[in-house]
């Protein structure tokens, strides 16, 4: 009995020692708040953080990039310190740092003045004002010099109206005899060039169709009228197209930047392809990321980005395209995954509803259904390349994101992630679906069952929500971007700009989502609005779930990273037909102020 009770009283003795150092450990490693001076506090602020609970606070401490703690005035004034700097927010609203999960920053700003004309309305909103900005452009070049443009939709562009019709090369070769035009438009997905461009790339009426590519041809005269349909056929012009140089990607960037922290933007996703020309802007991937590294050593970077690659040739990628190309291409060295991140590849499925190229099920009002892009003589073989790629891309562990516009399209490219998750279901890339337009139902359980997001477009829904019922019907047309039966069905719901199809005001994004207007006014699918708060994830913290990030950004919490977006108003609360026009008064990144509009609204 004796030994009996020494031997408990050994372990009693061997716990209390225990107990004592983990003690002494915990508080030799924790410093209390009177220890910590954060270096940044924002007080008297309404703190929406978008946590769990989307609970609202109302101060913020930050040490270094990161957030130490969130709570009341009084709970964060420990924090402060005789070198804390104070922002008093006077009552204003703060968010986490927007997240545009699907952009093109560096083809948009390459779209835009000084590189490019603006076709955009309502600065242009007819042939008449295109021709113009033509006319004025014309003479500060030197003949050969190529014209660049971006924006037009000829669903806006008074003749094109009236006369239901593309504009043509007869409306600009008068004024351009001798200078070669490329305009894309609003979409991304139409070439408007002149004569001269087609001269230069040597397309005749007898230039055949490219793979998954429309040259349009008059049909009395079978000449080419100026219009190239689909990424696939820009090819024939955009590789004459001369390129920027990696000073010049240094400047587009640093322009698409301060343009984003104008609009509270801290985090975006560009897809680059390092193996080819972009069809946007005649960009070379490589070398865009080669620039981003580069402005990341010299500290000029004000938003972090994410690079999924895209392999082939202007979109159009093989199953040969993806892993010779992934073999061949290097990511530079010295990339910080807080700023600059590879995660992946984008591939395209098909192509958008407005010209009849997403893949649908049902045929078209107008007829035919679309296809797929990727290679192959028949649906069947394209069907199975696509799986092909999307089985390879899980294997490697990347992420996929693929753009799918018809619901047969994006039927298909889930049932190919379903297919890799199954083959290595250890892998948890989180593939996700960009644009998916008319996703339907079943395919939305699927994408949560297999944790596949949707990554939709509001602002886009806006200017195509009329253009679609005479193709689809009022009933499916309504029902394109169906936000609020993707979030019911339980899969990851994110919302994008997808810039320059439309300009990056997340603002109008979350109106547009609360409210599907069209452009003229009209509801269209009102079940599938989605709440102001709803939205607000979307841009947050469901993006930061795309990025792999959640744990990092996102919100407003303990430990993640301090970007911050600060408004005029609380968009919880303002007229809703008024969000669009909320102001950002100041973007932080990182604890760092990168924008500053703010005057004396906090004084």
């Amino acid at each position: 009995m004796l030994n009996k009770n020494k031997i408990e009283a050994r372990k009693r003795c061997i716990l209390l020692m225990g107990l004592l150092i983990l003690t002494f450990l915990f508080i030799a490693h924790t410093k209390t708040s009177a220890e910590i001076r954060a270096d940044l506090v924002i007080k008297n602020a309404k703190v929406i953080t978008v946590d769990r609970d989307f609970s609202i606070k109302q101060a913020i401490a930050v040490k270094g990039d990161e957030i130490i703690a969130v709570g009341t005035n009084e709970e964060i004034g420990k924090y402060m310190g005789e070198k804390t700097k104070i922002l008093d927010l006077k009552g204003k609203t703060i968010l986490p740092g927007i997240n545009d999960s699907h952009m093109h920053p560096t083809a948009w700003a390459a779209s835009k003045p000084p590189f490019a004309i603006s076709l955009r309305p309502p600065g242009v909103k007819s042939i008449k004002d295109v021709r113009a900005a033509v006319q004025e452009k014309v003479k500060d070049l030197k003949p050969g010099g190529w014209i660049r443009g971006r924006g037009w939709n000829e669903d806006i562009l008074e003749e094109c109206k009236a006369e239901k019709r593309f504009p043509s090369k007869k409306d600009l070769d008068d004024l351009t005899p001798n200078n070669p035009v490329v305009f894309i438009d609003w979409s991304g997905h139409n070439l408007w060039v002149n004569s001269k461009a087609m001269e230069i790339a040597k397309i005749t009426k007898e230039t055949p169709d490219p793979p998954d590519g429309h040259i349009e041809k008059d049909p009395k005269t079978g000449e080419p009228t100026g219009i190239l349909k689909e990424i696939p056929s820009f090819a024939l012009i955009m590789k004459h197209v001369p390129h920027f140089d990696k000073e010049d990607f240094k400047k587009l960037i640093v322009h698409a930047q301060r343009e984003l922290n104008q609009n509270g933007i801290t985090s975006c996703t560009e897809p680059l392809g390092p193996g080819a020309e972009l069809a946007d802007s005649g960009l070379r991937g490589a070398k865009v990321i080669e620039a981003y590294r580069d402005l990341l050593k010299e500290g000029r970077l004000t938003a972090r980005v994410h690079i999924p690659l895209m392999y082939g040739k202007y979109g159009s990628v093989t199953y040969k395209d993806l892993v010779e190309g992934s073999q061949k291409y290097t990511v530079p060295e010295g990339l910080d995954p807080k700023w600059v991140r590879i995660p992946g590849i984008k591939i395209f499925a098909d192509g958008i509803p407005p010209i009849k190229t997403a893949w649908m099920w049902k045929e078209y009002l107008t007829g035919g259904h679309g296809s797929l892009v990727v290679p192959g003589s028949t649906d069947e073989e394209k069907y199975n390349e696509l799986k092909k790629m999307i089985v390879f891309s899980h294997g490697k562990g990347w992420q996929v994101g693929i753009h799918a516009c018809g619901d047969r399209a994006i039927s298909s490219a889930i049932e190919g992630i379903v297919e890799a998750i199954k083959d290595k279901p250890w892998i948890h890339p989180r593939h996700y679906i960009i644009h998916a337009d008319f996703v339907t139902r079943e395919d939305l359980k699927r994408a949560a069952m297999y944790d596949i997001g949707m990554n939709m477009n509001p602002d886009i829904k806006t200017v195509i929500a009329e253009m679609h019922i005479p193709l689809v019907g009022p009933e499916l047309a309504a029902y394109e971007f169906p936000y609020k039966a993707t979030l019911e069905t339980g899969a990851k719901l994110m919302l994008s700009s997808d810039a320059g199809v439309t300009y990056p005001n997340w603002r109008s994004g979350v109106q547009a989502a609360v409210q599907r207007l069209s452009k003229t006014g009209k509801v269209s699918g009102p079940e599938q609005r989605i709440t102001r708060e709803e939205a607000i994830r979307a841009y947050t913290i469901n993006a930061a779930w795309q990025d792999h990030l959640e744990y990092k950004k996102g919100s407003i919490e303990v430990d993640k990273l301090a970007d911050f977006c600060i408004l005029n108003d609380d968009i919880l609360t303002a007229d809703v037909n008024k969000i669009k026009d909320i102001q950002v008064l100041m973007t932080i990144v990182g604890g760092k102020i990168v924008y500053d509009a703010s005057g004396n609204a906090f004084k």
